[in-house]
């Protein structure tokens, strides 16, 4: 019974980490990337990324005259609980709307 326990407790922290991991990114210098801030906050806090990839260039999606521009960039970054991480950082009409991260050594 005791197993069964801390299994859901360490269950919990593991998707818990996993939800809030996709809203931000906390650089090894305190700066933290975060959803919501734009694309030139990002490129004046880190640089320019590694690799950019345009995912659709404004499509139209059936709302009148507004037109969804997805882009993601792909940083390699050191993180602020050590160690270097692959960042990738989605944006939608230059906002951040999601990011993603994996330490380097357990890719």
């Amino acid at each position: 019974m005791k197993k069964l326990s801390v299994f859901t407790f360490l269950l919990f922290i593991f998707v818990s980490s996993t939800v809030f991991a996709k809203g931000s990114f906390r650089l090894d210098n305190g700066n933290l990337l975060s959803v919501g801030k734009t694309k030139s906050d990002i490129i004046a806090t880190v640089g320019t990324p590694i690799y950019e990839d345009v995912l659709n260039d404004a499509v139209d999606i059936g709302n009148g005259d507004k037109l969804v521009k997805k882009e993601e960039f792909t940083y390699k970054l050191k993180g602020s609980i050590g160690g270097m991480y692959i960042v990738l950082i989605r944006f939608e009409n230059n906002i951040v709307t999601d990011i993603k991260s994996k330490q380097v050594g357990r890719l």
